[in-house]
């Protein structure tokens, strides 16, 4: 790893492109960004209190959609938006404190609202939904603040709740805070560190993994290959294999929470954190490949475009920032700003 840069190599790393203005400032939520399709067919959304922004097109011009989500406002704001693409149809799924809603991302139309009832043994606390992944071509799983994993299947353009993950001895025991599914396995966390990979077969899911948690929330997760990354409040990144369930690294990445991760089809890994940092680390040599400093704001999303596009979004900003990563470049070890 390059102990020191010059000038021109920071320029060659990467530049910036157009940022996509917002009609609403962004919220300190976890994952609060999220992308589908590429530069000629983009969706991405942010949250903002109780509004979704929806924003459909290229990344230099676009047009935006607010959409108010059912009965929330901000004391009670949505605290993830997802989209989910399945069976070439794109949904727009909304964890709030009052339940789930799953929206046709074209049109807008409501296609479900799932309350969510309360704990009778925790009648003090809040109930809510996080963490969203599509499972297959018609099946979108949900976490809830009980720790279930609640499933839900389209059927004849709706959605209805066909089964859930209990919370057990074996299962998570804390709310969940964000899923992934990559070959066939469903990987989840929890509020306190704890990761679990569930084998999927059919409309069975067989627990066949747990990563401890140490009391420190896996807010975000992102999958390369065999790796499972969890990024946690502690500001550090966990890599385990999650076919053999070995821990590969640890790192102290940030100071501060880490509020989402993501890896591209390369290797790379984005990490933002609320100490406006955005670390690009490079999972097949377990190193970081660069840091960049957004001063003066607390970063909570980022995901990739494509292969070497970055957006990235921020605390009360009204803008989502791109960056163009240029590959080949020499890893490098210190922090540039923006």
């Amino acid at each position: 790893m390059a102990t020191g840069t010059t000038d021109e190599q920071e320029d060659e790393l990467y530049t910036p492109d157009v940022p996509i203005t917002l009609k609403e400032s962004t919220s300190l939520f976890p994952n609060n960004l999220s992308v589908w399709g590429g530069k000629e067919a983009l969706h991405y959304t942010v949250t903002s209190r109780g509004i979704v922004n929806l924003v459909i097109g290229k990344t230099g011009g676009t047009m935006q959609k607010q959409m108010p989500g059912k009965d929330c406002s901000h004391a009670k704001p949505i605290l993830q938006a997802k989209l989910i693409a399945l069976s070439g149809n794109l949904y727009l799924v909304l964890c709030t404190f009052h339940g789930i809603q799953i929206h046709n991302a074209t049109d807008q139309r409501l296609l479900l609202f799932h309350p969510l009832p309360p704990d009778p043994s925790k009648p003090d606390e809040e109930v809510f939904a996080q963490g969203v992944c599509g499972i297959g071509h018609d099946t979108i799983a949900i976490g809830a603040s009980s720790g279930r994993i609640l499933l839900f299947r389209k059927d004849s353009g709706s959605f209805t709740c066909f089964s859930s993950l209990q919370a057990c001895p074996t299962g998570h025991n804390n709310p969940i805070c964000d899923m992934e599914y990559s070959n066939d396995q469903l990987l989840t966390s929890d509020d306190n560190g704890c990761i679990l990979v569930w084998k999927h077969k059919d409309d069975s899911f067989e627990l066949i993994n747990t990563f401890e948690g140490a009391g420190s929330p896996c807010s975000t997760l992102a999958v390369y290959n065999d790796y499972v990354i969890g990024g946690y409040g502690s500001g550090h990144i966990r890599v385990h294999n999650y076919k053999d369930g070995s821990l590969v690294a640890e790192i102290t990445a940030h100071a501060r929470w880490i509020n989402a991760i993501h890896a591209n089809s390369r290797g790379l890994l984005a990490s933002v954190s609320e100490d406006t940092i955005i670390n690009i680390w490079d999972l097949n040599k377990l190193d970081l490949y660069h840091s960049l400093s957004i001063p003066n704001v607390q970063l909570c999303g980022v995901q990739f475009l494509q292969v070497c596009d970055i957006l990235i979004c921020s605390y009360v900003l009204e803008i989502v920032t791109v960056l163009n990563l240029m590959l080949g470049q020499p890893m490098v070890n210190e922090c540039t700003n923006l």
